[in-house]
């Protein structure tokens, strides 16, 4: 009995070392691509255009867009919405609005080159980061139980859910003057694939761990 205890008590740890790997990866990984100044990811730029509407933060503007999908995906996955989740977007809104001030002060890229490494290296900050902390069975960002609804609702593959998942979020970008430009085209079109990519990775690798 005690061992399992012990066990237990291992396991939730792991569980929330991935969680909070994860989130710091992605939250940094948005901070990159925002600084790229070449187009935010989809739902990033999103809450960017909104930022600039409604004189919020960007961090706040993600949280609030979350806090609709819990409601969009509990319709797709026909079950109750997922509270806890807006726990997870809340972190990660806060966690961009830290990475944003911290880099802006020391990550400036200073021409197209490095713009473009900004986009790359934030792209796959966001698609290690979503890989890691999946893998915790935590509450998760409802832009990416999106992704996970749109797979388990249509058959889609994670790349492909996640490509749909930012064409809607591209066109509500558009719609609401987001930063749209060839970095969010970047990000829509490679992510997927990264998650893709990551993902059973990090799954062995958690699995080994649990």
């Amino acid at each position: 009995m005690y061992r399992d205890k012990h066990r237990l008590t291992e396991v939730d740890m792991i569980r929330f070392l991935f969680y909070s790997i994860g989130l710091l990866c992605l939250s940094l990984g948005v901070s990159f691509v925002i600084h790229a100044n070449m187009g935010a990811g989809p739902w990033d730029a999103l809450a960017v255009g909104e930022s600039r509407l409604f004189h919020l933060t960007i961090g706040t503007c993600i949280f609030l867009n979350g806090c609709i999908l819990i409601g969009v995906n509990a319709f797709l996955l026909k079950e109750r919405p997922r509270w806890l989740a807006a726990l997870s977007i809340f972190l990660i809104g806060q966690l961009v609005d830290f990475w944003l001030r911290v880099t802006v002060t020391v990550l400036v890229p200073s021409d197209l080159t490095s713009q473009i490494l900004f986009v790359v290296i934030g792209t796959t900050l966001i698609g290690l980061g979503i890989s890691i902390y999946l893998q915790a069975g935590l509450p998760s960002s409802p832009m990416d139980t999106l992704m996970m609804a749109l797979h388990h609702r249509f058959g889609l593959n994670l790349n492909h859910a996640r490509l749909l998942n930012e064409a809607i979020a591209i066109t509500l970008a558009i719609a609401a003057g987001g930063s749209i430009g060839i970095g969010t085209l970047i990000v829509a079109c490679t992510l997927g694939s990264v998650i893709h990519f990551f993902y059973p990775i990090i799954e062995r690798m958690y699995g080994k761990l649990t």
